[in-house]
């Protein structure tokens, strides 16, 4: 190969990686992100595929970008039998020492989940909570129930360092942990026994993932080791 052959096909080289550059830049070309806690975020739990509501997957093409998330979900737990309810309640009531307090919601804890080659990361989690909304008679003079709120949920995060290539995204709901100073002994296993939130809990929801571009345009690819410059 002459040296003209090849000056040219270094300039075609630089020229079809410059307008690679430009065609992905789009309109979020300059991205910002403060958040925390910071990605990972730390869980004692582990991620169920039981619980999953929704799953995107985005391929990422470079290193330094990022994936934001967006999620929003819109769910109400199941009507709990209103004899238990009151039953629980009197019952809290009547062994209540002061300072106690008795809890008329429900929590939720909503996680967004990444899984790639290098296994399963927690990327955000968000805790939302549902209260009694009314009593629904079911039946004339039978089946009453508590009903409990639609609550929406909207989780937003953005995963600071996934990995090159495919990455998976799990959005999943679960219920929450009572606060502390609701715990009544004696009364909450009665109660809380009839309590759970699964998918089937979820009205609707929306779960989408756009990858965003390094802002830097400089690019520095890890495993080549050099840098990529496509600036003129």
């Amino acid at each position: 190969m002459s040296y003209y052959d090849s000056n040219d096909s270094c300039y075609d080289d630089h020229r079809h990686h410059k307008r690679q550059d430009e065609e992905e830049r789009g309109l979020l070309s300059e991205f910002d992100v403060d958040q925390s806690p910071s990605v990972p975020v730390s869980v004692t739990g582990v991620f169920n595929m039981a619980n999953a509501i929704a799953e995107v997957d985005v391929k990422v093409d470079d290193y330094d970008d990022r994936v934001s998330l967006l999620a929003t979900v819109e769910w109400s737990p199941a009507d709990l039998p209103l004899g238990v309810t009151l039953a629980a309640l009197i019952g809290a009531i009547t062994g209540a020492g002061p300072g106690i307090v008795i809890p008329l919601t429900i929590p939720a804890v909503f996680r967004i989940w990444r899984r790639n080659s290098s296994g399963t990361t927690l990327i955000s989690q968000k805790r939302d909570e549902s209260g009694i909304s009314g009593i629904g008679i079911l039946t004339a003079g039978g089946l009453v129930t508590v009903l409990f709120e639609n609550v929406t949920t909207t989780v937003h995060a953005v995963d600071t360092d996934p990995s090159k290539g495919k990455n998976e995204y799990f959005l999943t709901i679960e219920l929450g942990n009572f606060a502390p100073d609701t715990t009544i002994p004696g009364v909450a296993p009665t109660l809380l026994g009839t309590i759970t939130l699964t998918p089937q809990n979820v009205v609707s929801y929306t779960f989408s993932a756009a990858e965003i571009e390094d802002n830097d345009h400089y690019h520095y690819d890890n495993k080549k080791g050099h840098k990529k410059n496509y600036r003129d």
